[in-house]
């Protein structure tokens, strides 16, 4: 179905999850996954906002302690949904797929990273650039001290998948800067 078609097929009405979902699949699966990206790209926006006005309200170090509350429970969260909705195990291997499918590493927007590593015992990654400090370093604003509140977040993520998991950030602000590179995490069991 084209969006003409779907854009004229909208009737006044309720509108209810299923009707919705039907709606979502007659859509070209290209236009599907843009307004994925679009959903995502949304989601980003509003973080920097909120994150931005808890700053200048109350300070960076209350924004950075929120900031990480909320994302230890919403990638915790997001990878129990993903984990279940698609009856994934438990192994590193299904956590490297939950790091690539859930909304706080999506690429557009604006996560630019890599997995260096899978193996049975440990996941590797690196994360060059990411919404968040590029949105900071465009307002002139100082970037969190990421070691510090991610090392919980990831860590709440990882232990959805499993809890015998372990993430360990091995570079982040507050570390000495490295050009190109934002952080780098290691994932093993405990």
């Amino acid at each position: 179905m084209s969006i003409e078609d779907a854009v004229a097929r909208t009737k006044a009405g309720p509108v209810d999850w299923e009707q919705l979902k039907e709606d979502l699949l007659e859509l070209p699966k290209g236009t599907l996954a843009d307004m994925v990206s679009m959903w995502i790209n949304n989601y980003w926006a509003n973080q920097n906002y909120w994150i931005t006005y808890v700053e200048r309200d109350f300070g960076q170090q209350d924004a950075e302690r929120l900031d990480g509350e909320i994302f230890r429970r919403t990638a915790k969260i997001q990878a129990q949904s993903l984990k279940k909705l698609l009856g994934l195990g438990d192994d590193m291997h299904t956590l490297a797929f939950v790091l690539k499918h859930i909304t706080t590493q999506w690429p557009p927007a604006g996560f630019d990273w890599a997995i260096d590593e899978v193996t049975d015992e440990r996941v590797i990654f690196h994360v060059n650039s990411c919404p968040m400090g590029t949105y900071r370093k465009g307002q002139g604003l100082e970037v969190f001290r990421c070691k510090e509140i991610s090392e919980p977040l990831y860590d709440a993520m990882v232990k959805a998948v499993n809890p015998r998991m372990k993430a360990v950030c091995t570079h982040a602000h507050p570390d000495e800067a490295v050009e190109g590179l934002m952080c780098s995490w290691e994932v093993t069991y405990e």
